[in-house]
C-alpha cells in the first residue's frame, strides 16, 4: 500500500538553499508549503515575517489548512549580519536573534503543538558558525548555537509524542546568504574537502533526516562541512 505524501512546511524556501530543499522534497512526493518574506513560484507560498509572532502564527494556521495537517517542518529561514563585537549595537544583535533564534522557537512551537497527536519530524538548518568563533559572526553564531541547544531539549521533551527533532549544520554553502567571495574562499582553504557544500547536497541531507529511514535519529546536530569541523585548523 502506498503511503500518503508527507505534508511539509519549509521556511525560507525562496532563497537558493531553501528552493533546493523544496525541489528535493517535491521530488520525493511531499506536498509543500513555503513560508517566507519573498514570493516563490515553486510551490504554495505564504508571506511570513519571522520577527513577528502574529505573522508566524497566521502563516502556520494557513499552512495547516492548505495541507490538511503538518508532518514535516524544515526551518531554513534566517538572516545574516556581519558585525564586529565592539561596534555592534544592541539593536543589531537583537535583530538577528529575534529572527533566527526566537523566530525558530515561534515556528517550531506552533508546529509541534499540531504534531502532538500524530507525530512528526522537525529539522532546523543550523551552521558551522555555531561551533567556531569566526570574526564578525557573533550574532549569527550565537543564534545558530541557540538553535542547536534548542534542538536537543526539544527532542527530549517531544519524543513521547513521536516527534523527532534534529539540526543540520552545513559549512560554507556555494550559494547562500554570505555573498563575500573572499570569506567563502577562506572556508574552502580550511575545509579538508577543499570545496563548499552545494545547496543540492544540503537538500539531500535534509530529505534523509526527515525520511522514514531516519526514524531513530533525534536530538542530533549533523555536520555537513567536508570535515571542516574536525580539522582543527581554526
Amino acid at each position: 500500500m502506498n503511503k500518503p505524501p508527507l505534508r511539509t512546511v519549509v521556511t525560507g524556501g525562496s532563497g537558493a538553499l531553501g528552493s533546493s530543499i523544496i525541489s528535493t522534497l517535491l521530488a520525493r512526493g511531499d506536498c509543500v508549503v513555503n513560508l517566507d518574506r519573498t514570493q516563490s513560484d515553486s510551490t504554495t507560498w505564504i508571506e511570513t515575517d519571522f520577527a513577528d509572532g502574529t505573522s508566524v502564527a497566521n502563516a502556520i494556521e494557513k499552512a495547516e489548512d492548505i495541507l490538511g495537517g503538518i508532518d514535516v517542518l524544515v526551518h531554513s529561514a534566517g538572516i545574516f549580519r556581519a558585525n564586529e563585537f565592539l561596534s555592534m549595537t544592541e539593536e543589531e544583535f537583537s535583530e538577528v536573534l529575534n529572527v533566527n533564534l526566537v523566530g525558530s522557537f515561534r515556528v517550531a512551537q506552533l508546529v509541534a503543538a499540531k504534531m502532538v497527536k500524530t507525530g512528526g519530524r522537525i529539522l532546523f538548518i543550523s551552521s558551522i558558525h555555531a561551533k567556531y568563533g569566526v570574526r564578525g559572526r557573533l550574532a549569527y553564531g550565537a543564534s545558530k548555537a541557540g538553535i542547536e541547544a534548542m534542538t536537543r531539549v526539544m527532542a527530549t521533551e517531544l519524543s513521547e509524542y513521536g516527534i523527532r527533532v534534529n539540526a543540520l549544520a552545513p559549512g560554507a554553502v556555494s550559494a547562500g546568504m554570505i555573498p563575500d567571495a573572499a570569506h567563502l574562499s577562506d572556508w574552502t582553504s580550511v575545509t579538508p574537502a577543499r570545496r563548499k557544500v552545494t545547496p543540492q547536497e544540503v537538500a539531500g541531507m535534509a530529505m534523509l533526516l526527515t525520511c522514514d529511514d531516519a526514524s531513530f535519529v533525534s536530538g542530533q546536530v549533523v555536520s555537513q562541512d567536508g570535515g571542516a569541523s574536525i580539522s582543527h585548523i581554526f
